[in-house]
């Protein structure tokens, strides 16, 4: 792993952004002791209801798996749990990966079948995400929020062309997806024609990631499959607003806004765009870019540098720590192998790079 220069690149990465955190947005002790001021309850429900969103989450994924095993035999919701686990303790997202394999161990499915389906998981989250901040920054207008009314008196054309931005992620994700769906061989043929300044073995590289991608796709050939799937992506994310908007509650961060229409719109586009940092590169459980985006969100929502990097940092530990001690759990009493499951992840990684260089 300390030879892998991805692992580097994703440890660089979350080493400055939590600098930048912890040094710029106010210093250490500021930091923490608004950290202190937080109300116990309110943590406790938060943490019950990110428990409500991995459920919502294995129902989702069920609906995917749905075509390839029928029913699950067992409960999906312990192995989102693990998969979440891993993600929070591997690098370089080789939880997906061991998610695949213990989901394999108890129904008896194709390890790259799962992937395939954790990869439209992915792009759904993407998308709905997308979707949210487009739905958010028209509504924070309407309602006459007044950063968004000072952002878009500032910019020619105003709300057509801020709307037009907010949407062109959702717009342009979604077209390419409608694309590759309905048209997997011309997509290959133009990937190949616009990776040409790449040497040989890279573009078959490029290209077998992409043939990988598409076959998971086909799941959702069916338009009316892909709304359900976008549908059912909708109360994921609710249930992770609401996990944000209880930490707020117990931060008491109401004050810091002129209005409670103002802290709920401030506090959905946190995690929209916290969640969607996750694209880029850290350590194991996302810590850094999640932070960073997310307390630059609260701050210029108005909120002191240092209560925003707080209350991101309480977030991401409410994430983090309760799937990680019941994943732990989870595979004791199913008495699981942790370090059997890592070493076939990363054999299974290694044979899939392998692969795509050789072809």
């Amino acid at each position: 792993m300390l030879k892998n220069y991805y692992f580097w690149i994703g440890f660089s990465f979350s080493v400055v952004f939590i600098a930048v955190i912890l040094f710029l947005f106010g210093d250490v002790v500021e930091v923490f002791d608004a950290l202190s001021n937080i109300k116990a309850p309110f943590l406790v429900l938060a943490i019950l209801m990110y428990f409500i969103s991995l459920w919502f989450r294995g129902e989702r994924w069920k609906f995917l798996l749905n075509p390839i095993i029928g029913k699950p035999k067992r409960n999906l919701l312990a192995v989102v749990t693990v998969g979440y686990m891993a993600n929070n303790l591997l690098p370089m997202r080789m939880g997906e990966i061991f998610r695949s394999f213990y989901l394999s161990m108890r129904e008896k499915i194709s390890v790259v079948s799962c992937i395939g389906t954790i990869l439209l998981e992915r792009l759904s989250d993407v998308l709905t995400l997308c979707f949210i901040l487009f739905l958010l920054g028209i509504f924070g207008f309407l309602w006459g929020n007044a950063i968004l009314i000072d952002l878009f008196s500032n910019i020619q054309g105003g709300i057509k062309i801020l709307a037009l931005a907010i949407a062109m992620p959702f717009v342009v994700l979604l077209a390419l997806l409608i694309f590759v769906i309905h048209n997997i061989d011309i997509g290959e043929k133009i990937l190949l024609k616009t990776t040409f300044f790449l040497g040989k073995k890279y573009q078959k590289y490029i290209v077998n990631l992409y043939r990988t991608f598409s076959k998971g796709l086909l799941v959702v050939r069916n338009p009316g499959v892909f709304l359900k799937l976008l549908l059912a992506s909708i109360p994921v994310w609710l249930a992770e607003i609401g996990v944000a908007l209880l930490v707020a509650e117990g931060f008491g961060i109401n004050d810091y806004f002129t209005s409670r229409v103002d802290m709920f719109i401030g506090i959905i586009c946190f995690t929209a765009i916290s969640n969607l940092a996750g694209i880029l590169p850290s350590t194991s459980g996302g810590w850094g870019p999640y932070d960073f985006f997310g307390a630059i969100t609260l701050h210029g929502f108005g909120l002191d540098p240092s209560i925003a990097a707080s209350f991101a940092l309480t977030i991401h530990v409410v994430l983090w720590l309760p799937p990680t001690i019941m994943g732990v759990i989870i595979l004791w009493f199913d008495k699981t192998s942790i370090s059997e499951l890592i070493k076939k992840s990363r054999k299974f990684r290694l044979q899939l790079k392998r692969y795509h260089t050789e072809r």
